[in-house]
């Protein structure tokens, strides 16, 4: 699968441009969207998905402009908002999103037993949803986004407001729907995506401030990591000069984790940049 994005460019109103020129090739596998709110995240993923217009620019699936049925039934959509009709089993909700995507009953019927399996809700199937968790409501609306076999899928704040156990559960069933898909992931979890994705795109203020594997856009701020040990009387010091990304105490002492372009002066170890390290680098604070 090809999705190719060519100078896409949303304006709200004379003043706001949310998209400015946006330009990107995806192939299957994962890619993470990050950037501050306002970055274009929303925007970018509302256009792909045809719930916005562009103002100029073009989408173009297997090199065929985006656009009609058959483009949509390339798409699997994951909203943030949990926006769940409570009083529906899973297994209704499944065939009522079923029918809205056009899957006749007969076709949804194997998808839906097969992928309440693979979002581990089986014993759950005639529960209704006004009772389900945070993390199963997740998992029952990656479950909708899968219907029909999507090409693109699009997930938007997967694992927002769940626990770790629930994080590591998604963010895994995610991962082992990638390989004959695009997935595109909208996060402010970093490390939702540090380990799966295979290119992260970093968004600021409509355009791609950076973009590349996770490894080697980390390797790009390479001697500019630090752990600084040091006393608490110091931290007004530190981060009135440097970027604070972390602060421990250890053996009675502060261990402070800094973004520096300089060797820091006090008593410092270099460590390892993190894609948390990459994103405040770009975006601060």
């Amino acid at each position: 699968m090809l999705l190719q994005i060519n100078d896409l460019t949303k304006r709200y109103g004379k003043g706001k441009t949310a998209l400015n020129k946006f330009n990107y090739e995806f192939t299957d596998g994962i890619y993470g969207l990050l950037g501050p709110n306002g970055a274009g995240k929303s925007t970018l993923m509302n256009i792909i998905t045809q719930n916005l217009a562009p103002t100029s620019g073009t989408v173009f699936a297997n090199g065929k402009t985006a656009a009609g049925r058959d483009y949509r039934k390339l798409l699997g959509f994951m909203p943030q908002q949990q926006a769940l009709y409570p009083d529906f089993t899973l297994t209704r909700f499944l065939y009522y999103m079923a029918a809205l995507k056009g899957i006749s009953k007969k076709d949804a019927a194997p998808q839906i037993k097969e992928l309440i399996g693979r979002v581990n809700l089986k014993e759950y199937s005639r529960v209704r949803l006004g009772g389900f968790s945070g993390g199963m409501k997740q998992r029952a609306l990656l479950a909708q986004a899968l219907l029909g076999d999507p090409k693109i899928v699009i997930l938007d704040e997967p694992t927002a407001g769940l626990d770790p156990k629930e994080r590591i559960r998604l963010r895994n069933l995610i991962a082992e729907t990638a390989f004959d898909k695009i997935v595109i992931i909208a996060t402010h979890v970093v490390t939702d995506i540090e380990f799966i994705a295979k290119e992260v795109l970093l968004l600021k203020d409509g355009e791609i401030a950076d973009s590349g594997a996770p490894a080697q856009l980390c390797s790009k701020i390479n001697g500019k990591v630090y752990e600084l040990l040091t006393e608490q009387s110091e931290l007004h010091n530190i981060r009135s000069r440097m970027s604070v990304a972390n602060i421990t105490h250890e053996n009675g002492r502060v261990c402070v984790r800094v973004l520096s372009e300089n060797v820091p002066e006090t008593e410092h170890r270099a460590v390892l940049p993190t894609l948390e390290d990459l994103y405040l680098y770009h975006f601060g604070e």
